[in-house]
Parts: structure tokens; sequence; C-alpha cells
């Protein structure tokens, strides 16, 4: 799945597919699922404003939208607004939310 996302006024493609964990786990050295789950509480506000930056700078690396030798930390100091991850937050989570739903369906025994 990818989707065209504004962040900070500035357009990037985010991807996010199979190799999204694997790519988020070598980057970060931490379990995205997990990640996501204390990420967020049942109301949808966000606790963990961290983890909503290394997913789009995750996605952003696999849409091309950051240069592959880019840091996070480099690219976090392009925006201008310490908030601008959190206000895309919600497309953001939509994204990964496509990505990771199933459309198997089980078999019965």
């Amino acid at each position: 799945m990818e989707k065209n996302i504004v962040i900070d006024g500035k357009e990037y493609r985010l991807v996010a597919n199979g190799a999204t964990p694997r790519k988020y786990r070598s980057l970060f050295r931490s379990d995205i699922f997990g990640g996501i789950s204390t990420a967020v509480n049942a109301k949808g506000e966000i606790l963990n404003s961290e983890v909503f930056e290394n997913l789009a700078f995750c996605m952003a690396l696999q849409g091309g939208s950051v240069p592959a030798d880019m840091t996070i930390d480099d690219w976090l100091g392009t925006l201008s607004s310490p908030l601008a991850i959190i206000e895309a937050a919600t497309q953001i989570l939509e994204l990964w939310a496509e990505e990771t739903t199933t459309t198997s369906i089980g078999k019965k025994e």
C-alpha cells in the first residue's frame, strides 16, 4: 500500500508493505507491532509520538521520499514543527492499518 501524505507542508510518498516491520526493526531495534499497540489508547489519543515518527520515516524511506543515507534525526530536523508528525498521525496509522488488515478467510474445522 502507498499513500501520499502531507507532513509539515511537504508531500511524502509513504509505502507500507510486508517489508515494513523488518525495515522498522532494522532501523530502530524494536518491534513495530508492540510499538503501535502502546502508542495509541482506546480513545485514539497518541501516547507515544516516537513510534509515529519512526514509522513515518521508515515508510518515507520505502517510498523514496527520504534519501537512503538520511537519518531520522536529520529528517526530523527538516520539519519546522515538532508536532508535524502528530498532525499526520491519523493518516500514518490508517496506512499502517490498511496494510496489516487481513483479507484471507479462515478455514473451517
